[in-house]
């Protein structure tokens, strides 16, 4: 299994006591989340610093060794998710009250090595997108990143953020409105 530097291997997660989750699961779930949830814990961090959101992430998975898996059986990327997001959200409040990120900063994310011309494109459409993306209310705005960045269903939305599924599904009708209604102007 290859993993980014810093994420620790299945081999190197301490051993689980009776009970709790195997290592091939584990290995399994790793293999399966840490690229989207290195992603959604740098979105939700407001930075670009890949190894703040592998901290981040490793520590969701030492979680998820620690955890009973039958706890999290049946719902394990919500549960990811959740876990990820509430970590995330700890080292975001703890340092917002040292300094403020810039609104600039928190908009630049890397991308793969491509040509100047794509990359260019990229950076205006992204811009673009992070731009309506910021006019939206913060609930809106998370839900939408889930759904559409994570491909979770609404279901897994509702349980990483604490919404019912009916409110996730107003969330993301509103949200989507919003958006249509400000690219066609």
């Amino acid at each position: 299994m290859t993993l980014s530097p810093g994420v620790a291997t299945a081999a190197e997660l301490p051993a689980s006591p009776a009970g709790r989750a195997d290592p091939d699961w584990i290995g399994a779930a790793v293999a399966r989340y840490q690229g989207p949830l290195i992603l959604y814990a740098q979105r939700v961090l407001g930075e670009t610093d890949l190894s703040r959101a592998r901290d981040v992430v490793q520590e969701t998975f030492l979680k998820l060794c620690r955890a009973s898996r039958d706890e999290v059986e049946g719902h394990l990327a919500a549960w990811l998710y959740t876990v990820c997001r509430r970590n995330a959200l700890d080292i975001r409040r703890k340092e917002r009250r040292m300094t403020l990120m810039t609104e600039e900063s928190a908009s630049v994310f890397p991308s793969s090595i491509e040509g100047p011309a794509a990359a260019a494109e990229r950076a205006d459409s992204s811009a673009e997108v992070s731009r309506m993306l910021r006019q939206l209310p913060e609930s809106q705005r998370e839900v939408v990143v889930l759904k559409f960045a994570h491909g979770l269903s609404y279901k897994e939305i509702a349980e990483s953020t604490g919404h019912s599924v009916g409110n996730v599904g107003f969330l993301l009708h509103t949200a989507l409105k919003t958006l249509r209604l400000a690219a066609s102007q």
